[in-house]
């Protein structure tokens, strides 16, 4: 039998054993996972509870499958669809049989290109993966090209946004680093990178039958002609208008027609002397009207940011009520430790969000250091606690003299120790369940000076351990006996409480793997070092370790394939399916 012969009949037996759908799983035979986070709300929730926190500890490996060494899948996060798993490399898509894990078909687009992502999204039956600057289109039945899709199936998508927006304007240096969200026949892209150097971050919506574009927003807007410059215009002096990077996947909410995105750090990111200002919208999310792609509300979590902590982590929707009422909100986290909830609708941070002072002296010349930036508060009026460290615990004394606190800027003499790990790519979780928020954050520190470079400063910096002695030098962590920590952080999102935290160890550097959250009061949560763990969700308390021989450093998955749930994670080039016995 051929491949598409061996296709149609897993398509088959999936479509026969699909008596339930997606909205109703407690029922069904089949629950899939079509997107990057599972919704278009960035949800990461899953009501699926065959797994649960009574027989977690059971849970075994039910089939793997290895991908080859040149296929780089490693941070990939695949969908599940119709009983069928999806993960790309690139250029290079595979179609997995998500019960048995055997291979059901594979297809390459010509010429290759490299992964640059974190994994494909799904669509009315198409599948959309992406590379750098190309984004294409793969028939979800057949594994063919959908050739209707930009030129034959294939969208040089940097390219089309840019001379949509910008005709004159070279394209070079806009990437796709995060899936694209889908809703109603449409995708919306965003695109990076900050440390480009590139005239803002662009988010784009176009056709997903066709790829045409139908409009481009930029998150740092470069003239009269881009929404929001009235806001932003005197918030930049001097240099160029860069930075503002997309890293993570839009969220969107359907009933208010407004799509959620995080913008990230200007450019240069350690040095802004020549753009002096609160330099409006990097490190904000931003709220715009999914149909016509204006600025509905922003909030700038760090002014004239000069430290690299993007604003990567979410956006995330939630529902909670609070007192006979239902707040909806949204919730976003840094690279800083720290969680930002507002108000969805109005933009309104949820609870205070208090313009504290911060030290503003630095011998980088001509820079001016904004002296306040926004620091979260809780409903009791105090100040929310991090998630992860915002003070390197320096324990050598002969070091101890170099650490810094949060905000404090960076020296073209002294080489300092700063905290600076945070939530870095891993996506967030919300459980309706238990009505606590998850967050993924990292407790880590950096040695860090700045050096001149021209018009410019180059950056030299180390990652360094936490919790242990700090040596300044080439060695990193591990080779000086230091072990970074990493941090599954529980929140109740109204009033910003802390609920549990549960901390595990990591690699040193900086990203890490998101969570899940499931109806059976699971969270899981897999780490760089191989370690793939399941907490209680309302309690934090430890129920399952695996270790695999190999970094996890995707996001977690679950779905459920002919009445039998799995969870599955990519270690390296391995993807790794659980189940119970």
């Amino acid at each position: 039998m051929n491949r598409y012969g061996v296709w149609l009949a897993i398509v088959a037996m999936a479509l026969s054993s699909r008596s339930g759908a997606q909205t109703s799983p407690a029922g069904g035979a089949t629950f899939d996972w079509p997107l990057h986070n599972l919704d278009v709300r960035n949800s990461r929730y899953a009501p699926l509870d065959e797994i649960n926190a009574s027989n977690a500890a059971r849970l075994a490996v039910k089939w793997s499958y290895d991908a080859s060494a040149a296929d780089n899948i490693g941070r990939n996060t695949p969908l599940v669809v119709d009983g069928v798993m999806y993960v790309d490399a690139g250029s290079k898509l595979f179609a997995v049989n998500a019960a048995t894990g055997q291979l059901v078909w594979s297809v390459a687009i010509e010429p290759p290109f490299p992964a640059s992502g974190r994994g494909p999204s799904y669509g009315d039956g198409r599948i959309y993966a992406y590379g750098r600057s190309i984004l294409y289109a793969i028939d979800a039945k057949t594994g063919r090209i959908v050739e209707s899709f930009g030129s034959k199936g294939r969208l040089e998508i940097a390219r089309a946004a840019v001379q949509y927006r910008y005709p004159d304007r070279d394209p070079t240096g806009y990437e796709v680093t995060s899936s694209p969200a889908y809703f109603n026949g449409t995708l919306y892209v965003g695109l990076a990178q900050s440390e480009h150097h590139i005239p803002g971050g662009l988010l784009v919506a176009l056709d997903g039958r066709t790829g045409a574009i139908k409009w481009v927003f930029n998150t740092v807007p470069q003239g009269p002609a881009d929404d929001g410059w009235a806001i932003a215009r005197e918030t930049w002096t001097g240099g160029q208008r860069a930075g503002g990077g997309i890293w993570s996947t839009p969220a969107i909410d359907a009933d208010l027609g407004l799509l959620y995105v995080n913008a990230g750090n200007p450019s240069p990111d350690y040095d802004g002397s020549a753009r002096k200002g609160m330099n409006l919208f990097t490190n904000s999310i931003l709220a715009v009207n999914a149909q016509t792609g204006k600025l509905a509300w922003y909030y700038q979590t760090i002014h004239h940011e000069i430290w690299d902590f993007d604003l990567i982590t979410g956006p995330l929707l939630f529902d909670v009520s609070v007192g006979g009422r239902t707040i909806k909100g949204v919730a976003s986290a840094s690279k800083n430790c720290f969680l930002y909830l507002w108000d969805r609708e109005t933009g309104r941070p949820l609870n205070p969000m208090v313009e504290t002072p911060v030290a503003t002296q630095t011998d980088v010349p001509g820079e001016q250091v904004w002296p306040t930036q926004p620091f979260p508060y809780s409903a009791k009026g105090v100040p929310m606690q991090p998630f992860c460290s915002t003070f390197p615990m320096v324990t050598d004394p002969k070091l101890l003299e170099r650490a810094r606190p949060l905000y404090t800027p960076y020296s073209i003499k002294d080489m300092y120790i700063v905290s600076h790990g945070g939530s870095s790519f891993g996506p967030m979780s919300f459980s309706p369940r238990t009505g606590l928020l998850y967050v993924t954050g990292k407790n880590a520190a950096v040695a860090l000076s700045v050096k001149p470079a021209g018009d410019t400063l180059r950056q030299n910096t180390e990652s360094l351990g936490h919790f242990a002695s700090i040596a300044v030098g080439p060695q990193r962590s591990k080779e000086v006996g230091m072990t970074d920590m990493e941090t599954v952080t529980a929140y109740h999102p109204a009033s910003g409480e802390l609920a549990w935290q549960q901390e595990h160890p990591t690699r040193s550097g900086i990203g890490s793997a998101g969570n899940l959250a499931t109806g059976g009061d699971l969270i899981f949560q897999g780490s760089d070092t191989g370690d793939f763990y399941a907490y209680h969700a309302r309690t934090g308390e430890p129920l399952f370790k695996h270790t695999a021989p190999r970094s996890i450093r995707s996001n977690p998955i679950t779905y459920r394939v002919n009445g039998r749930q799995y969870v599955a994670i990519v270690a390296t080039n391995t993807i790794l399916a659980f189940g119970l016995p």
